[in-house]
């Protein structure tokens, strides 16, 4: 004869029922775990793609004596290659049969070369599985590119890539104008990072829109693609389609002040990101956050990004550092630290990050 509790249950039944909820949470567990796990899985692949692109730069360096150009642009308009620093990788990113195929003497978006086609491949490595934006996005001047989710640090102040120095006899990008490490046919050298490798940032991440378009010149913040291989037209396209900046400012006109070395010019005030009158006249480009200072949008995945580095990971992104290390940098980072880990030679005591 079975006992049954107060409310009609059988000993049987309770048990039966606490089996049953047992089993549905055994269920449900590991798709739980998979959830929390997959994202910590893309994360982690996340960070071995930004490990193997700081050892290709490393390697570049140890060949060439030098990191390669953020961009290849000409003195005379309208003959730039316009390829970019994911070009100059491949041969140290198992890439080296690609890299031969193009045909460097002639721009990237040269169709009867085929470098447009070789362009628009694929690359799994330089993307980052948290980000489902799309692996080919169309251009003017090119019918597909391949997106990338890892830009080159420019540094501070708006790249572009006719600008000059006041007291330049060219009319092309100067180098000297990049306190990062990869600019307009720039030449960074070790020996040039005197913060110290451990203290400069040389790529980071940047999420991609499903709905972008291609990087207009001269706009700092939208719905726009990152491409790995260059720029499809150096005229019209931003270098902040390869490259990313902490700070804004006119370029031009910034340029004029050069600091008392003479080597590296004051391209954007570092110390006008502390107080709010000072970000009127500097915007600054934090991490996954408008220029305005507010999270971009994330919830359907079509949100802007800006100049400067963010992601799909939950609460900032991540870099690789001069000494290989990859960190993740929280959006709420101090705009100082930020800003000081895009300059190479500021001279600056750099905080805990």
């Amino acid at each position: 004869m079975q006992h049954r509790n107060r409310n009609g249950l059988s000993a049987l039944d309770v048990t039966v029922t606490i089996v049953i909820l047992l089993v549905l949470a055994a269920l449900l567990l590991p798709a739980v775990q998979t959830s929390r796990c997959g994202g910590a899985s893309r994360r982690s692949q996340c960070k071995n793609n930004l490990k193997q692109i700081g050892l290709s730069l490393m390697n570049y360096h140890d060949v060439h004596q030098t990191f390669p150009p953020g961009w290849i642009v000409s003195e005379e308009k309208g003959q730039s290659s316009g390829f970019g620093w994911g070009y100059q990788l491949l041969p140290y990113f198992d890439q080296k049969p690609l890299f031969e195929k193009f045909n460097a003497k002639n721009k990237l978006s040269d169709k009867t070369s085929g470098n447009a086609k070789l362009a628009a491949t694929i690359l799994t490595a330089m993307r980052c599985q948290s980000d489902d934006g799309p692996d080919q996005a169309e251009s003017r001047w090119m019918s597909s590119l391949g997106t990338t989710n890892y830009v080159g640090n420019f540094g501070i102040g708006l790249p572009t890539s006719y600008s000059r120095l006041a007291d330049s006899q060219t009319t092309f990008a100067d180098p000297r104008a990049v306190q990062g490490i990869l600019g307009g046919n720039t030449k960074v050298r070790i020996r040039d990072v005197k913060d110290g490798m451990s203290n400069v940032i040389l790529v980071g991440e940047r999420r991609l829109s499903k709905t972008a378009v291609e990087w207009a010149d001269g706009r700092i913040e939208g719905k726009f693609n990152s491409y790995w291989a260059g720029l499809p037209n150096v005229e019209t396209v931003s270098p902040l389609a390869i490259v990313a900046t902490s700070t804004g400012e006119n370029f031009e006109r910034a340029l004029e002040i050069q600091d008392e070395r003479g080597d590296i010019p004051l391209v954007g005030n570092v110390d006008a990101v502390a107080t709010a009158e000072g970000r009127k006249r500097l915007p600054y480009f934090g991490i996954n956050c408008d220029i305005h200072g507010q999270p971009l949008q994330s919830s359907d995945g079509v949100g802007v990004v800006t100049a400067g580095f963010s992601s799909w990971h939950t609460g900032g992104a991540q870099v690789v550092l001069g000494d290989g290390t990859v960190r993740f940098l929280s959006e709420n980072i101090d705009p100082f630290i930020l800003t000081n880990l895009m300059r190479r030679a500021d001279g600056k005591t750099l905080g805990e990050f």
